[in-house]
């Protein structure tokens, strides 16, 4: 199983409607909102199957789309450096 969490040096600011994202102290900033906001909440500690059912019970949109979403959202996260990835079977 993998689950993601917040990479080390990652700064962040949820107002409710956007989160902003820093890897810091050089950045950028990123900023997500509508479903990427919704992505990151939802991953945050999770897997993606954990995740794509936290999309689905806040309406995010049907299985096959929010799987979708999960998985296009946290890999381009992690591939900013602001989630990582830990492997392993009691993560």
């Amino acid at each position: 199983m993998t689950r993601y969490r917040l990479a080390p040096d990652v700064g962040v600011i949820d107002d409710g409607v956007r989160v902003f994202a820093a890897a810091l102290p050089e950045g950028p900033i990123v900023v997500l909102a509508g479903i990427g906001a919704e992505v990151w909440r939802a991953v945050l500690d999770a897997d993606l199957p954990t995740a794509t059912a936290r999309l689905v019970t806040e309406g995010a949109g049907p299985q096959e789309e929010a799987a979708s979403d999960a998985a296009l959202y946290t890999a381009a996260l992690v591939d900013a450096g602001l989630l990582v990835a830990e492997h392993g079977e009691d993560v």
